[in-house]
């Protein structure tokens, strides 16, 4: 059974190598090979080991675990924008586990999480214009494209990515009926 929670110091090297790889296999011809092929692993790791280290107090991040295996994570910054709310950072589901609505899931457990803490905000998030397999997902779940801006890459390229937003939270939520992080 897979199980929702919030991430702890121990998920950090899991996070992290998930959160590469699935670059790699997501941003293939839309990053450097380079930087795909060699310096996204350490370059994570060092993201995740800065955010673990000292974490921004409006931070959040969700694990989906399957026993001992991460299935996918969401990074989250509450009320992260005055307009827009909640920023969702990162959403990535291991391979395995895709089309299995985990992400779903996800999204929905990090929207309750902002409702409850960040009251009467949106949530957005900045997607590559090149991932549209990730812009369909958003959209169908209700998300709009609000802005295309470029995004300065890690690897030194400037990408085309969209700003998709949720005006309003608790449609995002539906029916859920996850855990409760009020205690949070």
């Amino acid at each position: 059974m897979i199980e929702i929670n919030i991430a702890t110091t121990d998920d950090m090297a899991a996070i992290a190598a998930l959160h590469a790889s699935s670059w790699q296999a997501i941003y293939r011809g839309l990053l450097s090979d380079k930087y795909l092929s060699h310096d996204i692993f350490p370059d994570r790791r060092n993201i995740w080991q800065q955010r673990f280290a000292a974490p921004k107090i409006h931070q959040r991040i969700l694990v989906a675990r399957e026993g001992e295996s991460l299935c996918g994570f969401i990074c989250i910054y509450l009320d992260n924008h005055q307009e827009w709310g909640t920023l969702i950072e990162n959403l990535h589901i291991n391979q395995g586990y895709q089309g299995l609505g985990l992400g779903k899931q996800l999204l929905q457990s990090a929207a309750k999480l902002s409702h409850q803490q960040a009251p009467n905000k949106g949530m957005y998030l900045e997607v590559l214009a090149g991932n549209q397999a990730a812009q369909k997902f958003y959209q169908k779940l209700g998300a709009f494209n609000t802005k295309v801006q470029q995004w300065q890459a890690p690897d030194g390229s400037k990408v085309d990515e969209f700003v998709y937003r949720w005006q309003s939270v608790p449609p995002l939520i539906g029916e859920y009926n996850g855990n409760d992080y009020t205690a949070l």
